[in-house]
């Protein structure tokens, strides 16, 4: 560090000499220079802003699902394929591939520190103010002067909701224009042209932008405060949670079937009872490691639906991928299809076990009792520690844990201070804001509403459907109704196939049953945000 040394920690019973920062001017003056203000605790009850940029979230989620996608898909699958069939060399290749995305994930997501520098005004304070990298600070008038460290809560920061539908609208549009040039001979060398230029960023956009949409879409929806660290976490455990549903769908439950079957057969079971079965239960396990999160129904249903989108987006991607092998009217419809339907479908069912998991924290306390025993394995862990002679906490004795150790009910009493508390500053205006659609607890306490539109308000929310609250009625709900679409959208192909309505009935028969699937998938969903929203927010 410039112009100083320094020496940390607690040093009781030894001298210490801090060497100063002196400066020798062109006449050979020397001056020596003020120290700067030591870092202090963050002060309580402090609301930070961070400049809005909505759109490098997006470049975030893009680069972590295509690491994630070559630890899953050519790493961990690879390793397993090359075990089963003694394979050495595509082992080893399965090796590289899990282990070299790893650092990056890790540089990618790495917890930060913000530092924090505070100028108060203050009749008695200093208009210079050192700093520790050198230089100072001068300010117009007196201030008091601070610093501090803090974790970096920066709010989950996601662009319009109507603005990234558009950017998934053009993409879709743009599949289908370059279609047009294949209509004609004298313009399919063009086609051609257009396809091979486009047809990598249409495959990025068509996976990820519909995701990103519903990300948007679902956290304006649901409208709690979330810090972006959360949300990024939640995300990343449903792409992780894709591996092990894949395991069971590529090699436990085809392993486990008949023989005798047909291929038709097994591919229905495969899709009616593996996939549904196994993908959700990974999900639902996915939600439960944020248990000690979880706040309240509502909180749930956040986490879950999030969880389901990362799991989505992963799978999106390998879908998308094989579609542009169809040309871009097939990259076209399976993003449109995937993106209006089997994206939200996969939200929703992990949202309504998150919301079950929710209900079981809001019951029983289960997030306090989690945190309550590991405060007392902390505690337990010291002081057995201590007793060994070891000084953990470094006060220079072998006493056990010092700070108070508290009781379950003090915990129970405590006010939960882990939503973020910072802002957003708007890079046109360079106002602070709260995150686009989220209700925060002062909104909720000044907001008043009178009788006549309190009635209106409820003529305007139309059905209300609020999901299980336990735990296994929601699982099977989820299993039920992602069984119901991978079934009928397969049986609606291959029955019209059996009873011979040739090409245009089934295409007309697949599209119809899709329609109305799709549309189903997004009424429910809206239904469900929407009524869930109306609940206490106890986050």
């Amino acid at each position: 560090m410039p112009w100083a040394s320094r020496v940390m920690g607690d040093l009781s019973g030894t001298t210490v000499i801090l060497m100063a920062r002196i400066i020798t001017d062109a006449s050979g003056q020397r001056y020596q220079l003020d120290e700067p203000v030591p870092l202090s605790p963050a002060p309580e009850n402090i609301r930070l802003a961070t400049e809005s940029k909505p759109w490098k979230n997006y470049w975030r989620m893009l680069g972590t699902v295509m690491l994630a996608f070559l630890i899953v898909q050519f790493g961990l699958a690879s390793l397993i394929e090359g075990a089963l069939a003694g394979d050495a060399i595509i082992s080893v290749i399965g090796a590289i591939c899990s282990l070299a995305p790893i650092p990056l994930l890790l540089i990618l997501h790495k917890p930060k520190l913000v530092h924090v520098r505070l100028a108060v005004p203050d009749a008695k304070g200093k208009q210079h103010h050192p700093l520790p990298e050198g230089g100072s600070l001068r300010t117009v008038a007196p201030t008091r002067f601070k610093r501090f460290l803090t974790p970096d809560d920066s709010v989950l920061d996601l662009p319009p909701h109507r603005q990234v539908w558009l950017v998934f609208s053009l993409t879709v549009a743009t599949s289908a224009f370059v279609t047009l040039f294949a209509l004609s001979e004298s313009t399919e060398w063009l086609f051609m042209l257009l396809f091979i230029l486009l047809v990598i960023p249409l495959w990025i956009m068509g996976f990820s932008i519909p995701v990103f949409a519903w990300w948007a879409t679902s956290s304006k929806w649901i409208g709690l405060p979330t810090r972006r660290r959360d949300a990024e976490a939640w995300l990343i455990a449903g792409m992780a949670s894709a591996f092990p549903a894949l395991v069971i769908n590529t090699w436990i439950f085809p392993g486990i079937l008949p023989s005798s079957l047909s291929s038709a057969s097994t591919e229905f079971l495969l899709l009616v009872l593996s996939a549904p079965l196994g993908e959700e239960l990974w999900k639902l396990l996915a939600v439960l490691l944020f248990l000690p999160s979880i706040k309240s129904p509502r909180h749930g249903l956040q986490i879950g639906f999030t969880v389901g989108l990362g799991f989505a987006l992963i799978e999106n991607m390998s879908y998308v991928l094989m579609s542009t092998f169809g040309g871009p009217i097939g990259l076209g419809f399976t993003t449109l299809v995937r993106g209006i339907g089997s994206i939200p479908g996969h939200a929703l069912w992990t949202g309504i076990s998150g919301f079950a998991v929710g209900c079981l924290v809001e019951d029983h306390d289960i997030d306090k009792r989690i945190r309550w025993l590991m405060r007392r394995l902390t505690v337990d862990v010291v002081d057995a520690a201590e007793n060994l002679g070891i000084d953990v906490d470094g006060d220079g004795d072998h006493s056990g844990y010092d700070q108070p150790r508290g009781s379950f009910e003090e915990l129970l009493s405590e006010v939960d201070s882990s939503t973020s508390s910072w802002m957003l500053i708007d890079s046109k205006t360079g106002e602070a804001r709260d995150a686009d659609g989220v209700a925060t607890s002062q909104d909720i306490l000044t907001d008043l509403v009178t009788s006549s539109e309190a009635a209106r308000y409820r003529s305007e929310d139309g059905i209300q459907i609020l999901p299980p609250r336990h735990i296994l009625q929601a699982y099977g709900l989820a299993v039920f109704g992602h069984a119901i679409w991978n079934g009928t959208s397969y049986l609606s192909f291959l029955i019209p196939e059996w009873i011979g309505l040739g090409e245009i009935g089934v295409l007309i028969c697949m599209l119809g049953w899709t329609t109305i699937l799709i549309a189903t998938v997004l009424w429910l969903t809206h239904r469900v945000l929407s009524t869930v929203r109306r609940m206490p927010m106890l986050v």
